[in-house]
């Protein structure tokens, strides 16, 4: 949808959104439908065309339905836009190549030969097929004319199989070119043997050419503002290390520079190039301290101590925040500049640097509800256009174009439920067994008195965490669409988890099912200490890492949950060490995990169990919850098994009708199968 704008003052700006932002009082007091839960975000991504006289949205057209990009003139949002896309395209993102054609990226579902351990073939090892999603990257004109495949398939097939393409190739822009508008830089990720490869790549015609070829042993590669390649990693599996080489600008030697012990677990990562200083990065690291600080690094001067610009107690620091407002900043012929520094603590921050950056956001701020994160998501030149994201703990997602800083209207929202209708989130901190402290974010239902039905949602990964940030993926409207049930819902940030500085992820080395389950337990005895949770009705669900969690929570003893929901689950600690997933180096680390292997624990079950899958997930592939089902059978065991067809690890790939399949028998289970 799009709204007429209003021009008012700045200044002005928060009192009169308040009308625009208005939910209606009837609608928010009722239960949003499954369905309103079950549809893909309705706003996918919004982007501004370099010169921000074009707006172009990713938004879905109706339940079922694949996404269509529509492209606005910002000088009239009312206007009928151009809308791209069609009924077998499968949009799942875009950018602005240049002012007058789109890159847009989107998958389609394969079916290729396949005899890895454990993946969804007939037989483990043996010749099958393997579901998979190919990628495309292709170019288009704002007005919908001339789409073209990047790079084309004539091209690519002199560098890699068709196979390969078809399996496991991902094309990715990684420069725009400042000096050629039509043309840019892709990275296509390859296998095991074939590694990375870097295109050049006409977005006009799709003719590419390759720049270079980088073994399976080189890996995340930066290059700066001018789109030379100057900084890449390598990993020396016989030293269980990983090395860093740059060069110096218009130089062709690599030097070797930094380096980390892998079962360290102390990376350094490469944020981006100084503003101005083509020799000097910032770097993302733990060394030396508990939490990631952001240190600036000189690459003229190896050895001298790099200086800390940011860091803070108790969280990890993210990323630099740079502002790239004048058009020759935009079309790379001028470095951005820095204005500050963001990082994740109850939820999303920024800690600004520079006083009009700082100002520009409090206006923002005092614009839009309190307690959102509002962020910049895009800008045009001279900040002519603003694209605003907003979200929260209980707001889904909402865009707003900023016009000269005056001018304030919404493009639309991510979901068609109202912050009203799904409760409210808060951090609380509680201490586990062994004395550790440990963060959770608790979500409690829009209405109803405690203690409630409760159930407990560790995340995936393990290796990341949750906080008070809905960013329109599924992995946060879960908690979302059990409160609008009247569940209270916790997820514990349980050692292991990212985030919280070295110490609190380390703390998880080796103790999947041990103490990282103990974690998720003591959170929900907490909540009953606190007379949040009832302890006659509690349920553990969670999905990837969190599925493992949900079908070791089946098997504890004493139990205090009455039912488990397990998505997309490791079973077997056994296979998921040997599947393809570990492609290049990923084993490595690997020294660092291992635990409780569910599959080897099956007397152990104690509860009901539903168990959800997709047939294309090839992260944890589907066999994980064929093997532990066919485990539960044979044992007598209660349990339901729902496999989604057609859907991946991710949950991107959950289209209206898996949700509604998964939902629908979610609550069922709970009502009937659990008793809540």
């Amino acid at each position: 949808m799009s709204c007429r704008s209003r021009i008012f003052d700045f200044s002005a700006l928060a009192g009169l959104l308040a009308a625009l932002l208005l939910p209606a009082s009837i609608q928010a007091q009722e239960q949003p439908p499954l369905e309103a839960f079950a549809m893909r975000p309705i706003i996918l991504d919004v982007d501004l065309s370099p010169s921000g006289e074009n707006l172009a949205v990713v938004r879905l057209p109706g339940q079922g339905e694949n996404y269509v990009i529509q492209v606005f003139e910002t000088a009239d949002m009312s206007a009928a836009p151009y809308t791209l896309g069609s009924d077998t395209m499968d949009i799942i993102g875009i950018n602005w190549a240049n002012d007058e054609r789109l890159l847009v990226r989107t998958r389609q579902p394969v079916e290729v030969p396949g005899r890895r351990v454990g993946y969804n073939t007939p037989g483990i090892g043996q010749p099958g097929r393997v579901k998979t999603y190919a990628y495309k990257l292709l170019s288009v004109g704002f007005d919908g004319g001339r789409w073209v495949e990047l790079p084309s398939k004539s091209n690519i097939a002199r560098f890699v199989s068709e196979t390969v393409v078809q399996r496991l190739a991902s094309p990715n822009v990684v420069h725009r070119l400042p000096d050629e508008d039509d043309w840019v830089l892709i990275s296509w990720f390859g296998s095991n043997d074939v590694g990375t490869e870097i295109f050049r790549v006409n977005i006009e015609d799709g003719r590419s050419e390759s720049l270079l070829q980088l073994s399976s042993s080189y890996f995340d590669y930066r290059f700066d503002y001018d789109g030379d390649l100057r900084i890449r990693s390598v990993v020396a599996r016989n030293e269980n290390r990983i090395y860093m080489q740059y060069r110096l600008k218009d130089e062709t030697e690599w030097n070797e520079w930094l380096s980390f012990d892998v079962d360290d677990r102390r990376p350094l990562s490469v944020l981006g190039f100084v503003p101005g200083e083509p020799n000097q990065v910032y770097v993302l690291t733990a060394q030396n301290r508990d939490t990631e600080g952001i240190f600036l690094y000189d690459m003229t001067a190896p050895d001298v101590e790099p200086e800390l610009l940011f860091a803070i107690d108790r969280y990890d620091a993210g990323n630099v925040v740079t502002a790239c407002i004048s058009r020759a900043c935009i079309d790379g012929e001028e470095d951005p500049r820095l204005v500050g520094f963001y990082f994740v603590g109850d939820a999303p921050q920024i800690y600004y640097i520079d006083e009009e950056a700082e100002l520009l956001q409090r206006s923002i701020d005092a614009a839009l509800p309190p307690g959102n994160f509002n962020s910049i998501h895009d800008r045009a030149a001279d900040d002519k256009f603003i694209v605003i994201q907003s979200t929260g703990p209980s707001e889904p997602g909402r865009y707003y174009l900023l016009t000269d800083k005056q001018q304030l209207q919404l493009i639309g929202r991510t979901t068609a439920v109202e912050p009203e209708q799904i409760g409210d989130s808060r951090v609380v901190w509680y201490e586990a067994r062994d004395g550790m402290m440990l963060n959770a974010v608790l979500t409690l239902p829009p209405s109803g008195e405690p203690p409630y039905p409760t159930i407990a949602n560790p995340h995936g990964g393990p290796q990341s965490r949750d906080s008070l940030h809905w960013n329109s993926s599924y992995w946060d409207e879960w908690p979302h669409l059990l409160a609008s049930r009247g569940y209270a819902v916790l997820q514990p940030n349980f050692r292991g988890s990212t985030g919280f500085g070295y110490d609190y992820f380390a703390a998880g080395d080796r103790q999947w099912g041990y103490r990282m389950q103990d974690d998720v337990d003591d959170g929900m005895q907490f909540l009953v200490e606190q007379g949040i949770a009832d302890p006659e009705r509690m349920a553990i669900f969670g999905w990837s890492y969190g599925g493992y969690s949900a079908m070791v929570g089946a098997m504890r003893e004493p139990n205090i949950y009455k039912c488990s929901i397990a998505g997309a689950g490791v079973s077997s600690m056994e296979l998921i060490e040997k599947e393809e997933w570990n492609y290049r180096f990923r084993e490595m680390f690997q020294r660092t995990r291992g635990g409780l292997s569910p599959i080897a624990n099956m007397d152990d079950v104690n509860i009901p169990i539903l168990l959800v899958h997709g047939d294309r997930d090839l992260i944890v592939p589907i066999r994980h919850s064929d093997l532990f089902a066919l485990e539960l059978e044979r044992r007598g065991k209660p349990f339901r098994y729902e496999k989604l067809i057609d859907a991946a690890h991710t949950v991107d790939t959950l289209g209206f009708d898996h949700n509604m399949q998964f939902y629908t028998a979610l609550f069922d289970f709970l009502e009937n199968d659990c008793g809540f």
